[in-house]
């Protein structure tokens, strides 16, 4: 059924693609060449693969042909491209011996490995429409099932890809069973459309940290996606500016759509604007709109909206904290910074934020997820008081760090049909008189 409702969105999403113009013509093609399927899924085309990109990395074409396997055992590295596209028409297949790989992601310099780090100006990556290919296979779900009880995801883990270009896109991002994080977007003027990011657990395991688009870039538009997932379906990090996100499905586990988080390193000053998210479903996900700084952070968020969004079962449809912390590993960290004892003297403060027209239901059955490994939840810490009815949540970290925030439309109702109720703090009506509800602990009333 997963898959199905995957290539039913895909094929309904999908719309006429127009990659961006490229500087010169690409006159260059490499095939990259296989030996899947001649030595029965053995042999490791990582070689063939680097070396397609040493000799077609500028002002080229590099093809994975149609219907065609190919063994990635060794992370590429291709960091000097220039105005190529990669045609993935063929499936890669990731290597599943999980202790190898721990080695060649502890033995990295950062302890932070990608898989796939590709670099340079106009870069286009684009798979094919057929479902049936294009496919990135990491076979995550060993990963996940090895999780110790009450862990958030075993060490050594790599992310799957690096994408980093300016003037470049991104079209029919294929990816399933990541192990951890998906795509790490950095630049500008940047499109990406048609992605399907399948990261369901078919045990009991959680995939912790298996994010979809982490965004550190400006001018970057995300359409028609299709994210299921066990962490953030969008992060949108510190340094981004003028950011879109439309026309999306998020789910199984998901953990939204999420500015953040900001304001880890202390040091630095953490600056991110003009972001916009509309008209996407969120189902069964933790999170449906999600603001996160760190405690003790200092910098500032401006002009952020959600809009049109519909929530299906999703336990925090609007959630807003000034005083963030991740249970998750120093891997996992966005970057450098405490993550306990940090002194509650700073704020990213945030300025001019809106959510308008929120439909659906709060997820008051089942909240959460499977990442719960602590008492209380970590979802849940900070507010001892929740009922699972409530349709937002704003937790402000003074009475000047929030301002002009706005809502409107919000009509999510809790699955035991009881008025949906907010917890609100230190959004004063002197810096938000267009809230939109007192900012009480209560009963919402819009």
């Amino acid at each position: 059924m997963i898959y199905l409702l995957f290539c039913c969105l895909f094929f309904t999403f999908s719309e006429l693609y127009t990659p961006v113009a490229a500087a010169s013509p690409r006159s260059k093609t490499c095939v990259v060449p296989s030996s899947f399927e001649a030595s029965n899924g053995t042999i490791d085309d990582s070689p063939a693969i680097a070396s397609a990109f040493i000799e077609c990395s500028q002002d080229a074409t590099i093809v994975f042909s149609e219907g065609v396997n190919y063994n990635v055992f060794q992370p590429l590295k291709a960091t000097n491209l220039s105005n190529v596209v990669i045609n993935l028409l063929g499936n890669l297949h990731l290597p599943q011996d999980i202790t190898a790989v721990q080695t060649l992601v502890n033995a990295s310099s950062s302890g932070n490995l990608y898989w796939f780090t590709l670099a340079g100006p106009s870069i286009d990556y684009i798979s094919t429409t057929n479902v049936s290919n294009g496919w990135i296979y990491s076979y995550g779900q060993a990963w996940w099932d090895a999780n110790p009880i009450n862990g958030t995801g075993i060490g050594g883990r790599p992310h799957l890809m690096s994408f980093n270009t300016t003037n470049g896109s991104m079209r029919s991002f294929k990816s399933r069973k990541p192990i951890a994080w998906n795509v790490q977007l950095v630049g500008s003027n940047i499109t990406v459309s048609d992605t399907v990011i399948e990261a369901y657990s078919t045990t009991t395991s959680f995939p912790f940290n298996t994010d979809g688009f982490d965004v550190t870039g400006t001018d970057v538009t995300i359409t028609d996606s299709v994210i299921f997932n066990g962490d953030d379906a969008i992060a949108v990090q510190s340094g981004s500016h003028n950011v879109f996100f439309s026309k999306g499905v998020i789910g199984y586990q998901s953990h939204g759509m999420s500015i953040g988080s900001l304001g880890q390193d202390q040091s630095k000053f953490a600056n991110v604007s003009n972001i916009h998210f509309d008209d996407v479903t969120a189902i069964n996900s933790v999170y449906a709109a999600r603001f996160k700084s760190w405690i003790g952070g200092q910098g500032l968020a401006k002009n952020i909206t959600w809009s049109n969004i519909r929530t299906y079962n999703v336990t925090f449809p609007i959630f807003v904290t000034q005083t963030y912390i991740n249970q998750g590993s120093n891997q996992t960290q966005i970057e450098n910074g405490t993550v306990t004892a940090r002194p509650n003297n700073s704020t990213v403060n945030m300025i001019d934020f809106t959510w308008a027209n929120f439909t659906g239901t709060v997820n008051t059955f089942s909240p959460g997820d499977g990442s719960c490994v602590t008492d209380p939840c970590w979802y849940d810490q900070g507010l001892p008081s929740l009922k699972h009815t409530e349709a937002i949540i704003i937790e402000c970290n003074t009475n000047t760090s929030c301002q002009n925030f706005q809502t409107s439309g919000v009509q999510v109702f809790p699955q035991n049909l009881e008025a949906p109720t907010v917890i609100c703090l230190n959004a004063t009506i002197e810096l938000n008189p267009d809230l939109g509800f007192d900012c009480v602990n209560g009963t919402f009333a819009a």
